[in-house]
Order: structure tokens, then sequence, then C-alpha cells
């Protein structure tokens, strides 16, 4: 009889653990999900699949653009400030980024959050020779509040209809390998 306690409890861990194992080695980006492939530099890409309210910002002559402006589009928005180091850091492969994959299906749309608005964020850009993006605008942090960002930097990654697919919190080089594989992923697979 003791035996047989032992037994059921003992079942019940070992079902749990290969659920773990099962869920884990699911993950997207895993061989098996057909999702796209999560590693090295963004590894910490969150996959998600949520609509996203409308909201806009301003482009470098202080006009309002949004995410409609760019529907057709698989879009990139990086949120950046000019005191965030991880962001200077990263802002150089984002151009390149640009350069490399702009066109008919993809953009980025690197917004600037910084509360001195043109006035700071237009000098730096040019300092890094940032010539491939072109200045975006949210100085009082309405779109970045309004896109749940939490973190700088911040990329958001919007399919052509404008829905969230995912986003990373933090900085990586945008034009290596396995993001270039990532965003071509969304790209590619054209919904």
């Amino acid at each position: 009889m003791a035996i047989k306690k032992l037994v059921w409890p003992a079942a019940g861990i070992l079902a749990a653990a290969v659920a773990v194992v099962l869920f884990v080695g699911l993950k997207p980006g895993s061989e098996n999900s057909g999702g796209p492939r999560i590693e090295g530099q963004v590894q910490n890409f969150s996959v998600a699949n949520r609509p996203t309210e409308a909201t806009a910002w301003r482009d470098g002559q202080g006009g309002k653009v949004s995410l409609a402006d760019f529907s057709g589009k698989v879009v990139m928005v990086n949120f950046w400030a000019t005191w965030c180091a991880p962001c200077v850091r990263e802002l150089p492969s984002i151009n390149r980024l640009q350069a490399e994959l702009a066109g008919d299906d993809f953009t980025v749309v690197a917004i600037n959050i910084d509360t001195g608005g043109e006035a700071v964020a237009a000098p730096f850009a040019k300092r890094l020779e940032i010539a491939n993006l072109a200045l975006y605008l949210d100085p009082r942090g309405t779109t970045s509040r309004s896109m749940g960002v939490n973190v700088m930097p911040t990329t958001v990654v919007f399919d052509r209809a404008g829905n969230e697919v995912g986003r990373l919190e933090g900085g990586a080089e945008w034009d290596s390998p396995e993001a270039v594989a990532l965003l071509r992923w969304f790209i590619d697979n054209k919904s």
C-alpha cells in the first residue's frame, strides 16, 4: 500500500517534468515550432500577436506619422534616446539594417524620446552618421507609453496589418545574421 502512494506522486512529477521539457523545446524559434528562429543577438525577442491601438508621433518637420502610414510593410519601431548607452550602441546597426532591408516590404522607424525633441536628436543622429533613418520624435512619451515601452531601448516589430508580432527590450546588433533572419521571417511570411 505504501508503494502505491509513492508511485502516483512520482508519476505526476515525471509528467510535469516532461510537459516542461516539451513546452521549452517547442518555444518560438525552435525547429518544431514553425516560427522564427530566435537566437544570438535577438535571443530575448518575445513573440506576440496583438493588435495595436492607433498612435502617432512626429517626423523631423513636425508632421504627424502613424503605423497606418506604413501599411503593407513589416515595420520595426525602435525607441531610443541620446542618454541611453545601449541605444547609442545599437543605432549604427539599425542604420545599416535600414540600408540593407528597407523597401516595399520593410522599414525601420527609429523614434527618439528625448524631451528636447529635434534640437537634441537631430545633431546627435548627424554626429553618429545615421543617414539611412528618418528622424521621428516622441518628446512627450505619448507613443512610447501607448506601446508599453518600459525599458530603453525597446524595439517592437509590427506585421503588414499593424499588429505587434514581437518585441525586444534592450539592445541588439540589428544587422547581425540572426537579427536579419528574424526580420526576414516576418517579411517572408506575409499575412
